[in-house]
């Protein structure tokens, strides 16, 4: 028997939520076949089976919540197994919180039903699961009703607050909540800094419509590339933090990550080894991996492993902005719509770029020269484009 475990995802996730199931118990399956959709960072990605073999048993429900490295199927294969019975301990205790247990005749729960992250928070609030009301499916437990016992179990106040007809609420699932996550915990966890420069781009604007009738170039794409030139002068600028270790990793591989907007939220596509590629690679893949979330079709690879990101909000607007670190990066650089200002005397064509850090790891000095040097490659970009 082969036990299938949620795989890692990503730097720094630590859960994914069982979307939607591809196969059926019973169902044979042959390596590499989809499995099942989870929901992880931003996106919804889709697991393949590591054996060939038939479904005999699927331990984790659709819209549950598990942690990485839990259990979610197990596969009668004839070719491989890992089964983990002989640790029956380990084992039971990682599938209980999913399987559907009887409910005793006094109506108390003494075995609740609950994922992992839900029992911590639990914990953390000094809640005994027991004594909660349960709203998910099977009768399971959620953050939600966790927060709505610890409302009725506070004392009322004496001011009430009408909630009007036309108040929404507006509940945090799915890809928001996500972002909802992540972001919090950025937040949390790093003390943010930002700097801004104006950066010059008519030259920019110039080599695009020179190229235009022979190659597809993408402004996006141009600081991609300045990003990595600029990292062999300062390095920690690409680097991840480890919170277990409280320390950090300096990468030696330049993996950008490139927020794309879609209609399934915001997502961070990763250009590997952008320093290694020419500017027209780069921007083809940009192009691809963006019409890859549009549809809906990442894979794990398109998503992973990246060391620093690039939010470009100045397609849509906004001549300033202060982004929000793609934990566990450790910097995250801004491209904001397109503005003027005096350089020299002269009247230039250009925008301002935000670049936000990690204050733990980053000086104020080391990230304003960065920014600087980013945007000296930047002004002179026929240095870099290849032909």
């Amino acid at each position: 028997m082969y036990t299938v475990k949620l795989p890692p995802i990503g730097e720094g996730i630590q859960e994914g939520e069982i979307v939607k199931w591809s196969v059926k118990e019973g169902d044979q399956v042959k390596k590499d076949q989809e499995l099942v959709e989870v929901m992880t960072d931003k996106i919804t990605v889709k697991i393949p089976s590591p054996v060939s073999g038939r479904i005999s048993k699927i331990l984790v429900p659709e819209e549950i919540t598990i942690n990485i490295d839990e259990p979610i199927v197990q596969i009668d294969s004839p070719d491989e197994s890992n089964d983990v019975s002989t640790d029956e301990s380990t084992n039971k205790g990682a599938v209980e919180s999913h399987i559907p247990q009887e409910h005793p005749t006094d109506g108390r729960i003494p075995s609740v039903k609950a994922t992992p992250s839900v029992r911590a928070y639990a914990k953390s609030n000094n809640v005994d699961l027991v004594m909660v009301k349960p709203s998910g499916q099977d009768n399971r437990i959620t953050k939600d009703d966790i927060d709505s016992y610890l409302k009725q179990a506070k004392p009322q106040s004496n001011i009430s607050v009408e909630t009007k007809q036309e108040d929404e609420i507006f509940k945090i699932t799915g890809i928001r909540k996500a972002i909802f996550d992540k972001m919090t915990k950025s937040k949390q966890i790093m003390p943010h800094f930002t700097v801004s420069d104006f950066v010059d781009t008519e030259n920019i604007t110039r080599t695009i419509e020179h190229y235009s009738k022979k190659s597809y170039l993408s402004f996006t794409s141009f600081f991609v590339k300045a990003c990595t030139i600029a990292f062999k002068d300062f390095p920690k600028l690409n680097a991840i933090y480890n919170e277990n270790d409280k320390n950090y990793t300096i990468k030696k591989s330049y993996n950008i990550g490139v927020a794309v907007d879609s209609p399934y939220g915001l997502t961070v596509v990763v250009i590997k080894d952008a320093d290694r590629k020419d500017i027209k690679t780069i921007s083809k893949e940009i192009k691809d991996l963006a019409e890859k979330a549009r549809n809906n079709d990442l894979t794990l690879g398109d998503i992973q492993g990246s060391t620093f990101s690039i939010t470009n909000i100045g397609a849509i607007g906004g001549i300033m902005s202060t982004p929000i670190i793609n934990y566990p990066e450790v910097a995250i650089l801004a491209v904001n719509s397109r503005t003027s200002n005096f350089v020299d005397g002269e009247l230039k064509g250009g925008l301002l770029l935000t670049l936000a850090c990690d204050h733990r790891l980053i000086d104020g000095a080391e990230a304003a020269r960065y920014l600087q040097k980013v945007r000296e490659i930047l002004e002179h970009p026929m240095m870099f484009i290849g032909d």
